[in-house]
C-alpha cells in the first residue's frame, strides 16, 4: 500500500488529542470553548489551549489552536526547556490523528466469541459498569488479592490507586525490565543512582558522543534529537556502534558495524586501553572510585585484539576510538541508551557502559551527565487503603 505525504502528515504516528490537560500558561488563554453558550453555534477565531503531549515519556508542552471550535494545529509550547516550541512528528501528527476516521471515539463491548471480533459501540456509565460488575465477582470469589494491574505511563498513576482501594498489592510494570531496567540497575551498581527519564545527558555541551545501538535521529526523543543537532553543529564527535548504518552512523567520524550480541567484548576493550595507556581521569576515579585496582588487574586479557574476532572490529579501530573518546574526557557521553533488553547480559552490558563513563570522569560534570534539580512536592493525601489479607504475588 502506498503512502502518500499529505496521508503521513495527517495521520503521522500520534494518537493524542491536543486537549490533555488545560492550565493557565503565560498568555495563553485559559479554557476553550466550541460552541457559544448564548447563540449556540460554533466560536469564531483563534483559541489557544496549553496542553502536553502524552505519547512517550518526555512529555513535551505544547499549545493546541483551536479555528472556529475545531483543533486546528498543535505545536510545542515556547517556554518548555522539553520542547523548546517544537514537536516531533508524533506531537504536532496528533491533528491528523485526532480527525482520523478509524480513532476510537466510545468504549467497545466484546458481544461475540472470542476471536470472531464483534464489537458494539457503549456509554462510558456501561462500560464502567460492566468492568466494575466483573471486578466485584472476582473479589467475592477469589478475593481481590487474585487481580493484578501490569501498568505504564502516567494514566497508570491512577489506575494503581484503584487497584490498591480494590484491595489488591498486585501491581507491576513489565516495561521497566523490558526498556530501561537493566541501564538503571547496571548505573545504580556503579554510581549509586539511576539515568532517570528523561536521560541526564548534557548532548548540547558534549565533544564526544558514543552511540552503541542508540538512533537519535531515528527514535524521536525530542530535546535528545534537537540536542543532537546542535552538537553535530558545534563540532562534536559521533562514534556509532550499530549493525545497521544509520541515521546517527552518517554524522559520525567512527562507524563501527559490530556483530550483534558482542557489545560487552567492545566495552570491555576500550576500557583495557583508557586504563592500560593511562587515559582515564586519574583525578576523578581517586576521588570517587573504589576497587581500581582490582578493577585494572580484571581488564589486563581483554585487549583489542581479543576482540577482535568476536566484534568484527579492527584493533586499530578499538584504539583510535578509545584515544577519541579519551581525548576530549569529562566532557565524553557514552549514551546509556533505552530500550535496553536485548541478550540476556543486558545489566552487565549497562555496567560496563557506566564504567567506562566513570574512567572519563563524565558523570555529574558538563558535556557529561548532569545532576538533575529535584523538587520535593508533598503527597496527595488520599484515604488509607484496606489491607490486603494476602500478601503480593
Amino acid at each position: 500500500m502506498e503512502l502518500s505525504r499529505r496521508r503521513f502528515l495527517q495521520i503521522s504516528s500520534a494518537t493524542v488529542t491536543g486537549l490533555a490537560a488545560v492550565t493557565s500558561l503565560s498568555t495563553i488563554t485559559k479554557g476553550a470553548k466550541k460552541i457559544e453558550e448564548k447563540t449556540g453555534k460554533p466560536v469564531k477565531g483563534i483559541q489557544k489551549i496549553p496542553t502536553y503531549c502524552d505519547l512517550c515519556f518526555w512529555k513535551c508542552s505544547a499549545v493546541a489552536y483551536l479555528k472556529d471550535g475545531e483543533l486546528w494545529k498543535i505545536e510545542g509550547h515556547p517556554n518548555d526547556p522539553l520542547s523548546n516550541g517544537r514537536l516531533c512528528p508524533r506531537g504536532t501528527g496528533g491533528v491528523g490523528a485526532h480527525y482520523d476516521k478509524d480513532r476510537l471515539k466510545t468504549p467497545l463491548i466484546r458481544k461475540s466469541e472470542r476471536g470472531e471480533e464483534k464489537w458494539v459501540s457503549v456509554t462510558w456509565t456501561e462500560a464502567l459498569d460492566y468492568i466494575a460488575d466483573k471486578m466485584k465477582k472476582i473479589k467475592s470469589e477469589y478475593g481481590p488479592e487474585s487481580m493484578a494491574l501490569f501498568s505504564h505511563g502516567v494514566g497508570g498513576t491512577f489506575l494503581k490507586h484503584m487497584i490498591k482501594a480494590y484491595g489488591s498489592p498486585n501491581e507491576t510494570a513489565p516495561s521497566y525490565a523490558q526498556c530501561r531496567g537493566p541501564r538503571e540497575t547496571g548505573f545504580e551498581l556503579t554510581f549509586g543512582d539511576i539515568v532517570g527519564s528523561p536521560e541526564r545527558t548534557d548532548i548540547e555541551n558534549t565533544k564526544c558522543m558514543v552511540l552503541i545501538g542508540s538512533h537519535l535521529g531515528e527514535n524521536m526523543h525530542n530535546t535528545q534529537v534537537q540536542e543532537f543537532a546542535k552538537a553535530n553543529k558545534n563540532g562534536a564527535t559521533f562514534i556509532v556502534v550499530d549493525p545497521r548504518f544509520s541515521v546517527a552512523a552518517s554524522k559520525a567520524k567512527y562507524y563501527l558495524p559490530i556483530k550483534p550480541g558482542t557489545d560487552i567484548a567492545l566495552l570491555l576493550a576500550w576500557m583495557n586501553v583508557i586504563v592500560n595507556e593511562n587515559l582515564f581521569d586519574k583525578e576523578y576515579v581517586e576521588k570517587y572510585g573504589f576497587g581500581f585496582e582490582q578493577f585494572a588487574y580484571e581488564l589486563k586479557d581483554y585487549t583489542p585484539e581479543w576482540a577482535y574476532p568476536k566484534t568484527g572490529i579492527d584493533p586499530k579501530v578499538i584504539r583510535e576510538t578509545a584515544y577519541e573518546m579519551a581525548k576530549h574526557k569529562p566532557a565524553t557521553i557514552i549514551h546509556p541508551g533505552r530500550r535496553t533488553t536485548w541478550y540476556g547480559d543486558d545489566s552487565q552490558r549497562s555496567r560496563a557502559i557506566a564504567l567506562l563513563n566513570a574512567l572519563l570522569g563524565s558523570w555529574g560534570r558538563k558535556g557529561g551527565f548532569f545532576i538533575p534539580t529535584k523538587l520535593n512536592v508533598p503527597s496527595y493525601p488520599y484515604p488509607e487503603y484496606p489491607k490486603p489479607e494476602r500478601g503480593r504475588v
